[in-house]
């Protein structure tokens, strides 16, 4: 009797678990890919009222909720997912709800357990990787982050994040070996170039540092924040010319920016561009720039000369 009942209890979970509305369950799965989370929802919400013992539903519905700021109803849709298979797939999404609410602790149980059912799944080794490197645990970061490049030696992500990791440590060499590791692997890698820029100007070689930022603004023309970079930069090698360039670009993207308009001044002052300097320390006053005041003083004040007396 025990048997028959054990085979019994099986098929019965069985036909739980595939007996739904797939054609909600596919329209749902594609409203989500869409972006259309609130419709969503309502699909996977219909399915739950027919049957509320299906696992690929509350996976589902825990992301959708997530999309949509439910945090607390997708840790209850994720939990549900666990007690009826606990898999490697409800383990993750779970490990990442509880690192973005700062359980670290947590996360990284639902992570190991995750890498545990299935020690091929590159985004668990990354994730838990990051969790390891938010509390400081540095070599265990590393170790996944290797990890998750061998699963996946096309992905230059891991390479990146151990650059990184060594800059933080002090460690710059190698930080600069593993980002020119992950340029070799993708040659468009965005961060790879800007952060080693940042260890070549820790190391005062700026030409080296240029060159990366100049490969990274091929990669984001509009990035701002680089720009300044590129002409702090350029500023250190005395390229003047180039950086009052790169503050104009920047100004083309901005023409609000008062700090562009006072580097700018500043540049101009380097060119011997007294009026255009003047002309710039101006703007970046009127747009709330204070410290330009003292450079007006300082350049752009007319001394009335002292007379002479007979």
């Amino acid at each position: 009797m025990k048997k028959f009942f054990l085979v019994i209890t099986i098929l019965l979970n069985f036909f739980g678990c595939s007996f739904f509305n797939q054609q909600y369950y596919q329209s749902a799965y594609k409203e989500y890919s869409d972006g259309n989370y609130q419709t969503a929802l309502y699909y996977l919400d219909e399915i739950v009222k027919e049957n509320d013992y299906v696992y690929d539903v509350y996976v589902l519905r825990s992301k959708v909720n997530l999309k949509l700021g439910n945090t607390e109803q997708a840790i209850k849709d994720i939990e549900k997912a666990i007690l009826i298979h606990d898999g490697y797939e409800s383990n993750f999404i779970y490990g990442k709800i509880l690192f973005d609410n700062s359980d670290y602790k947590n996360s990284l149980y639902h992570f190991t357990k995750s890498i545990e059912q299935n020690n091929r799944f590159t985004e668990a080794y990354l994730n838990r990787a990051y969790t390891y490197y938010k509390i400081n645990e540095f070599e265990k970061a590393i170790a996944d982050y290797q990890k998750a490049y061998e699963l996946d030696p096309n992905n230059s992500v891991p390479f990146v994040n151990i650059g990184f990791i060594y800059g933080l440590i002090g460690r710059n060499d190698l930080a600069i070996e593993y980002y020119s590791k992950a340029i070799t692997l993708n040659p468009k890698d965005f961060n790879a170039y800007y952060n080693r820029a940042g260890e070549y100007l820790t190391q005062n070689k700026n030409q080296e540092a240029l060159n990366d930022l100049l490969n990274a603004s091929e990669l984001d023309n509009r990035n701002t924040e680089l720009l300044f970079l590129i002409a702090e930069t350029r500023i250190k090698l005395k390229d003047y010319q180039n950086a009052f360039n790169d503050y104009t670009k920047i100004l083309l993207i901005d023409s609000l920016n008062s700090l562009a308009y006072y580097q700018r001044g500043l540049v101009n002052i380097e060119l011997k561009r007294d009026k255009a300097a003047c002309d710039d320390f101006t703007k970046a006053g009127e747009l709330g720039y204070f410290e330009s005041y003292e450079q007006i003083k300082k350049h752009c004040t007319k001394k009335t000369p002292v007379k002479k007396k007979k």
